[in-house]
């Protein structure tokens, strides 16, 4: 009956498979010619033309579609379209809609999105990036304040910043509780310090009194073993407080070093001899690797102190019977001392706090061996003083190694 111009000269009509089914329900609508009003909606009949002249706004019986409609795709020479078949028993619509300018369009788009896309992440990517960055400056520069704060750094506080009121607040606050715990540090730093200077010299005297009267006691009496006991405990108290007053000064960074060349060889070799005396109540072996002539720059007293500490330790701890390995050698521009212990090793639960002041493990109570759990931490601060470390290496039942490496700058071999 009709064809529109714009249909494809490639698709011919009546080759296409114009077959429906009745759709399940349908619904006849039918109104009677001359029963219809004026304003009725336009049908598809008989045009104002006359029959056979195309499909008009007729004004005849409205014809209803009620086949279910089919769609498929036919491949024309020009390019896809899409059919959609729909009628009744008596019509056949057969409508078509070209594929050609969809697929122009999503490929328009897919360049548009292939060409923006990239730069529009890049773009996006790139603001967060300064966005964040400008955000984040205020952290990174309090990150790295804190990072410096140490017990020799409590005078860091955060560079003032107006980017931002909350990041400023926080400052404020930070800055605040640095100047807090810098006070508080200070004044138990010099409560520490000042309470082991004073106590010096009244030590001093007690030692020197009960040391007069010990030997003005009679051999044997009670009085003699009273006085022995006093001495004892008076050289415990000294110990103490001279250990507390060289950790005040380190924390403070005012532990002063009268820095000479030390043979830490011969050094090595007499503290040994002493650690052996001490030792033969337990029967200790000693096995010593120890290289000649090393030498360091160093303070004769505090490195013999800290060297004592290890070698008392590890004769107080060890088990009858046990051994004591002892190397000194250099290392890569370092020079390394190695002590290993036999013995019950240190538990996994403390070896953390091993070095933290006046602690002692649960093992290490129970043992009668004497001890106020500062001479780790006294060696620790007295190393790093030089410019060196103490560590633990390992430590497992049996077998304890604690490793003392001083730097190159330090060390001088011949």
């Amino acid at each position: 009956l009709y064809v529109s111009p714009a249909w494809p000269g490639a698709i011919v009509p009546a080759t296409i498979d114009c077959s429906l089914h009745n759709a399940p329900a349908t619904q006849t609508q039918t109104t009677a010619a001359s029963g219809q009003p004026d304003h009725a909606p336009y049908g598809l009949g008989k045009g104002r033309g006359g029959p056979g002249r195309g499909l008009g706004p007729g004004r005849g019986a409205q014809i209803v579609l009620n086949k279910t409609p089919r769609f498929l795709t036919v491949q024309a020479p020009t390019g896809s379209w899409r059919l959609g078949i729909m009628g009744n028993d008596e019509l056949r619509l057969v409508v078509g809609l070209s594929y050609d300018a969809v697929a122009a369009d999503l490929r328009r788009m897919r360049n548009i999105f292939l060409l923006t896309l990239p730069t529009a992440l890049l773009l996006v990517g790139g603001g967060g990036w300064l966005v964040a960055g400008r955000a984040l400056r205020p952290l990174r520069t309090i990150a790295r304040t804190a990072e410096r704060v140490t017990a020799r750094g409590l005078d860091q506080r955060i560079p003032a910043s107006n980017e931002d009121k909350e990041i400023t607040r926080l400052i404020g606050v930070l800055n605040g509780m640095m100047d807090r715990l810098e006070t508080s540090f200070r004044q138990a730093t010099r409560f520490s310090a000042d309470a082991s200077h004073e106590l010096k010299t009244p030590l001093t005297i007690m030692q020197g009194e009960i040391e007069t009267a010990l030997q003005a006691a009679a051999p044997g009496s009670s009085e003699q073993q009273v006085f022995a006991n006093l001495l004892e405990e008076t050289h415990r108290l000294k110990t103490i407080t001279r250990g507390l007053l060289l950790l005040a000064q380190a924390d403070a960074g005012q532990l002063k070093l009268a820095l000479e060349e030390v043979n830490l060889s011969a050094v090595l070799d007499a503290l040994i001899e002493d650690a052996a005396i001490l030792a033969s109540s337990k029967h200790l072996h000693f096995d010593t690797d120890i290289h000649p002539n090393l030498r360091v720059r160093a303070d004769r007293p505090l490195l013999q102190t800290a060297i004592l500490n290890l070698l008392d330790n590890a004769v107080k701890y060890n088990e009858p019977q046990g051994s004591i390995a002892i190397s000194l050698a250099p290392d890569n521009g370092s020079l390394v001392l190695i002590l290993c212990s036999t013995g019950p090793g240190i538990p996994p639960e403390d070896q953390p706090k091993l070095f933290e002041r006046f602690y002692r493990g649960d093992r290490a109570r129970r043992q009668p061996a004497e001890g106020f759990g500062l001479g780790l931490s006294l060696a620790r601060e007295i190393v790093r003083a030089h410019g060196g470390e103490l560590l633990l290496r390992e430590s497992r039942p049996g077998r304890t190694c604690f490793e003392l490496r001083l730097p190159a700058p330090q060390i001088t071999i011949l």
